[in-house]
């Protein structure tokens, strides 16, 4: 009897929250977020759990990118089992959120009752088995119908049936994969600020494409950072300035990515206000690694903010009067803000 009435309270629960999340397109894919604390690790694991929704729902709802997500959690506490499942949207914001308890020896069944009511929230008609509406057999209507309407044609018209639910949803679903999976193009336009790379602190622009497929992004990026002088003890100045090509791999998701960083460039260098001032113009190459950050801003265009890790290959040394007065550090640092623009 317990055990009737905890389900019936999960399934209306989960009736809630599926309308919580009614603003949602049919057929979004959903990532699935599911933990354990080390006094619940007897509780069945992630894959187990989504194989019980992907069973009630006939098709996998669950995807490593997607626009909304499912947080569940197991506690075993001192008074029993308790799990919590939110649905969060793509900005972050909870829109649904369930609450249940069970007894610490009905972990399984808490289960049960978690994957029922999340297979509801997603899909409900798939999850109850929802059969499809089907007209009524020829020989079942009314006597006096039958006589008054014999034509065939009658017949025909209401046996037609309509799509079952499910499986536009599951179509839809597919569809959605299929979109992640095209490849996406973007431009980025950022101002950084570098240390290390010359003589004092220096600004410059980069403007770069990139591609990205699911999870993975390609950068293609070019950068010139400005001049930049260091003043000098016995009078004149040290500039350097510096123009490169960056090609940046990266893992991504929505609006966090790590990449790694490839440089090939110039490096140019000059004194100033000294006897007999030169230049020149030195091969530059570093390898190095990046953090972006790219929340939406407004539909297409996307906040970029950088922060690069960067180890020269090259070294260069400024000279002034046989003297050394500046030359590359072992590690170079910038940090860059932008935007980026999504062309589909």
């Amino acid at each position: 009897m317990i055990r009737t009435v905890l389900r019936t309270a999960t399934v209306l629960g989960a009736w809630a929250l599926s309308i919580s999340q009614a603003h949602a397109a049919p057929g979004d894919a959903t990532r699935l977020e599911y933990a354990r604390n080390q006094q619940a690790a007897g509780c069945p694991d992630r894959a187990a759990f989504a194989a019980a929704v992907s069973k009630r729902l006939g098709y996998d709802p669950f995807f490593h990118a997607a626009r909304q997500t499912i947080v569940v959690e197991i506690l075993a506490l001192e008074d029993g089992l308790r799990a919590q499942m939110r649905l969060v949207d793509e900005y972050g914001m909870i829109v649904g959120s369930r609450e249940l308890h069970e007894q610490a020896e009905h972990c399984d069944e808490l289960v049960a009752s978690l994957a029922l009511a999340i297979s509801i929230a997603l899909d409900p008609s798939a999850a109850l088995g929802e059969a499809p509406p089907r007209a009524k057999p020829a020989d079942s209507a009314q006597p006096a119908a039958a006589e008054t309407q014999p034509e065939p044609a009658s017949v025909s018209v209401t046996q037609q049936q309509p799509n079952h639910p499910g499986a536009t949803r599951g179509q839809a679903t597919q569809s959605s994969l299929v979109d992640r999976e095209r490849l996406q193009l973007a431009a980025r336009a950022s101002f950084f600020a570098a240390l290390g790379s010359a003589p004092a602190l220096a600004f410059g622009y980069r403007l770069g494409l990139d591609l990205q497929r699911d999870q993975f992004r390609l950068a293609a990026e070019f950068s010139q950072q400005l001049s930049a002088s260091k003043a000098l003890e016995a009078g004149g100045r040290a500039r350097a300035s510096l123009l490169a090509g960056t090609l940046a791999p990266c893992f991504a998701s929505e609006t966090l990515g790590g990449c790694g960083l490839l440089s090939l460039g110039t490096l140019q260098t000059r004194g100033e206000g000294i006897m007999l001032p030169a230049s020149q113009s030195t091969f530059y190459a570093a390898l190095g690694a990046r953090f972006e950050y790219t929340p939406r801003l407004l539909g297409k265009f996307e906040l970029l903010l950088q922060f690069d890790a960067l180890k020269p290959l090259t070294p260069v040394s400024l000279r002034v009067a046989g003297a050394e007065v500046w030359h590359t550090p072992i590690f170079t640092f910038a940090a860059g803000y932008g935007f980026r623009f999504r062309f589909r």
